[in-house]
């Protein structure tokens, strides 16, 4: 019997639903197996639309023979993925695979039919092309534009063709352009589209760019006044213009006339002296330096001189692109989790700033050209990705607008981020021990935010812009800033004298007592913090600080907390590619207590998953019948890779928190080991997040005391009545309280995780997350139930969530009874005062009436009314 080999189909799909049901009904077609497999959607719950290069090398092998392979694609990325993946094939096996551009359902089914009759390769990519013929001929008029279908008999609607491109053209009012914030809503906007959508600026003839890539956009160079066209190919495409027309004409929630991100003294340079000043040789004397004031305000103080140490790169060449392309969107995704981490922490106008270096990171113009780099050239992760990043800042120094230049300095920030990684070096802090003003070249966004502004009085840089958004963030930390010095400016010594004027861009160097004098008349002194958080009529209440590392407990401690009720320990494992060990979290903690002196230090063990997933622990579902312990970073024998090992669908459900520290026990001693250690002659405690069972804290005791018995044989010294504490986040928690508080020291409420866990609400799912409110008299019973059950057994509770620095949630809290309260450092201020305003009998007459009501909305309405009448 003769046998011969059938052409292989595959399907390239951003919608794995949709592949399927076009395989279903191409099969449906013919009598004959054809060998059809798809790639198609993405591993993310959240978003599963997408496509993969891995998937579609991995189906086009499934169906490969001789006779050959026709891909067919349905748009976007779908064919940038069909052409990566070529390159991973054998050299042998790429001749016989063809990308085919015929429409997807129409193409797939003429393609089944003749590769079903026998046809060969070009047969069968023909058939594909003219797929459209039929119905082309059916429903078009003699112009061949429009067709017209009967519309219940009586009447016509006009039919265009899928492929039909919409087109809306605008003028851009807002006063900066499409700057950084209106692209990255550009940006995000055009991404909930599936249709491909293209921006054009017409006013400068610029080309037409991915409307998805914020780099792009970006480097149009869009102005006020400039016309711009948007156009959009797909099923939705109509949508998409009508909301991003929608985004143009209410100017990105900006007040026209309004100047954004951009100083007063910056809006026109050739006006400011100060500017035209520091592009001149003659602006430079050995006593006086002038640039461009970008941030108000007067320092006087030592110099304190930065300069970070940058990864070197080498542009070395790989034998396995593929393993260096996963390592690159391994570093992306963790730097993607620090940003996120730092969005958490941060005020709303930094968060913005930040979320738009999120967008840089997920644009297709950086990630795709660093996999071409990879792939070509055969550079590893690191040459590849600073080409990219090189060339992309490049780009936005040869725009004309000076604002739009400085945004080179945001694609700078986030490259160098995932560069740390992938050469596994930390983020350079600024562990500035005495006050005074910072000297660098130039600071990222990202540096600037670090900043404490007790210590940094004041910054100066040789380089920059008053537009950039480091000079933004300093302006909103109060920390004066000049830029754009010159290279002078970095001759001077550590500990010389400077007395600067953010406001004018003056910098005197070692002023005289006249200077300091007239300059101090000018700065305002800042009030002095209260060192006790006292309500008015004398109850004192514990406040305390939710911080990630050294610099917030410096802030923290400067802005008035009375200790840290929570140290996220993540950071530890955010900022690497590998687990940190033990001498090395030791140090943190100990640096940590060491600023914190006696105030007290609670530090929650490793709590990751749901919000917070941790690319390097591969958090997946392990099989039940395998090691539950499973996972690379604990079992060198775990293939993350294998099929065992599957994506989460309800992460918050899953493997987070305390679960997956104790499916992992060699990881969580070394934490504790680590803890314990830091407890010698320090006021430290450690708690245990998302606990659900005593059965839980019975298992985390059992190995903290484990890693006590190892450190007394080792001889290491440590607290050994170190208070032991619960994160109290899961109804079950509440409803076992009573048993759960005889096992521990205090509880701590992380009202963010009780509030979805109580109202069956992920808080990151917009069209839900309104309802995971604190406020709800739902899960105000749950805590009140709490707090009752832990004084009835003697032990304390404090709140860390966002309801603790909410001032509608602070009354009801006090009221409900619960003892301490821990916030971000740059909500102690608002919270002192709200505190402060307050008697005890006050708030507890406002929690018993919240408690009765029956919605968030009522509690809000009625906390604030009631407060209002007291004032």
């Amino acid at each position: 019997m003769f046998i011969y080999l059938m052409i292989g189909i595959v399907i390239i799909s951003h919608s794995a639903k949709l592949a399927a049901g076009v395989k279903e009904l191409a099969q449906q077609m013919v009598q004959t197996s054809v060998p059809i497999a798809i790639a198609a959607g993405i591993d993310d719950p959240e978003n599963p639309f997408g496509t993969d290069v891995l998937q579609v090398q991995a189906a086009i092998e499934s169906v490969y023979s001789d006779a050959g392979v026709v891909v067919l694609m349905d748009l976007g990325s779908a064919v940038l993925s069909a052409e990566m993946a070529l390159e991973f094939l054998d050299e042998d096996q790429k001749p016989k695979v063809r990308l085919c551009e015929a429409p997807l359902v129409e193409g797939a089914i003429a393609a089944v039919v003749q590769a079903a009759a026998g046809g060969d390769i070009d047969q069968v990519i023909a058939e594909a092309r003219s797929a459209l013929t039929a119905k082309a001929s059916q429903l078009s008029d003699p112009v061949g534009g429009t067709g017209i279908l009967p519309v219940g008999g009586t009447g016509i609607l006009p039919v265009r063709y899928a492929t039909t491109t919409k087109e809306i053209h605008l003028t851009v009012q807002n006063q900066q352009g499409i700057h950084a914030r209106p692209a990255a809503q550009f940006v995000a906007t055009a991404n909930r589209f599936n249709s491909e959508i293209t921006l054009q600026n017409l006013t400068k003839t610029s080309n037409i760019v991915n409307g998805k890539s914020i780099n792009n956009v970006m480097l149009l160079g869009i102005q006020q006044g400039d016309e711009i066209v948007i156009k959009a190919v797909g099923e939705d495409a109509e949508l998409a213009l009508i909301a991003l027309q929608q985004l143009v004409d209410n100017n990105f929630g900006e007040t026209i006339g309004e100047t954004v991100n951009k100083p007063k003294e910056d809006i026109n340079q050739d006006s400011n002296p100060a500017s035209n000043q520091s592009l001149h040789p003659s602006s430079v004397t050995l006593d006086r330096l002038v640039g461009i004031p970008a941030a108000a305000g007067i320092a006087i103080g030592a110099v304190i001189v930065y300069q970070p140490k940058l990864p070197e790169i080498i542009e070395e060449q790989t034998d396995n692109p593929q393993a260096e392309w996963e390592t690159l969107q391994l570093a992306i995704k963790t730097a993607q989790q620090q940003l996120q981490h730092l969005i958490n922490t941060v005020t709303k106008d930094q968060a913005d700033i930040f979320q738009a270096h999120l967008l840089y990171l997920d644009d297709p113009a950086l990630v795709n050209r660093a996999y071409q780099i990879i792939v070509d050239q055969h550079l590893w992760a690191g040459a590849a990705w600073k080409t990219v990043i090189d060339e992309t800042v490049a780009n936005y120094q040869t725009l004309e607008d000076s604002y739009m230049q400085a945004r080179g300095n945001d694609v700078i920030d986030v490259g160098w981020r995932v560069l740390r990684l992938l050469t596994n070096r930390k983020e350079t802090c600024l562990d500035v021990t005495e006050p005074g003003i910072l000297v660098a070249g130039d600071l990222t966004p990202s540096e600037v935010a670090q900043l404490n502004p007790s210590q940094v009085l004041g910054i100066c840089c040789a380089s920059g812009s008053a537009t950039a958004h480091s000079a933004l963030i300093a302006n909103m930390l109060g920390i004066p800033m000049v830029v754009g010095v010159g290279q002078d400016l970095l001759s001077l010594p550590a500990g010389k004298e400077l007395a600067m004027d953010g406001t004018t861009g003056e910098i005197s160097v070692e002023p005289s007592e006249e200077q300091k004098q007239e300059l101090q008349l000018q700065s305002n002194s800042k009030d002095e913090l209260p060192r006790e958080v006292i309500t008015k009529d004398g109850h004192k209440i514990s406040l305390m600080a939710n911080v990630l590392g050294e610099g917030d407990a410096k802030l923290a401690l400067d802005c008035g907390a009375q200790g840290i009720g929570l140290l996220r320990t993540e950071f530890l494992y955010l900022e690497r590619l590998t687990i940190p060990m033990e001498e090395e979290q030791l140090a943190t903690y100990q640096a940590i207590a060491e600023i914190m002196g006696t105030h007290p230090l609670t530090i929650r063990t490793l709590d990751i998953g749901g919000d917070k997933p941790i690319p390097f622990l591969n958090l997946a579902s392990c099989d039940p019948s395998c090691d539950p312990s499973c996972d690379p970073s604990c079992d060198p024998s775990c293939d993350p890779s294998s099929a065992r090992h599957t994506p989460e669908p309800n992460p918050f459900l899953g493997w987070r928190g305390i679960r997956q520290s104790l499916d992992c026990p060699e990881m969580l001693k070394i934490q504790l080991r680590a803890i314990l250690r830091g407890s010698y002659g320090d006021n430290i405690k450690v708690m245990f997040p998302m606990v659900s069972s005593v059965e839980e804290v019975r298992a985390a005791k059992e190995i903290l005391a484990e890693a006590k018995a190892e450190l007394r044989q080792e001889g290491y010294g440590f607290n050994e009545q170190m208070p032991v504490g619960i994160m109290v986040e899961v109804p079950a928690a509440v409803t076992m309280a009573d048993q759960l508080a005889a096992e521990v020291d205090f509880f701590s409420i992380g009202t963010n995780d009780l509030s979805q866990y109580v109202m069956a609400a992920d808080r990151t799912n917009p069209k839900v997350a309104k309802l995971a409110d604190a406020l709800e008299p739902a899960v105000l019973r749950m805590i009140q139930q709490t707090v009752t059950v832990a004084h009835q057994a003697g032990i304390p509770v404090s709140v860390c969530g966002q309801l603790a620095s909410n001032p509608v949630g602070i009354p009801i809290l006090l009221g409900l009874g619960v003892d301490e309260l821990s916030v971000n450092p740059p909500a102690i201020a608002t919270v002192m005062s709200v505190i402060s305003q307050l008697t005890i009998n006050q708030a507890e007459m406002l929690a018993g009436e919240a408690l009765q009501l029956d919605s968030a909305v009522g509690v809000r309405e009625y906390i604030i009314n009631q407060l209002d009448r007291s004032v």
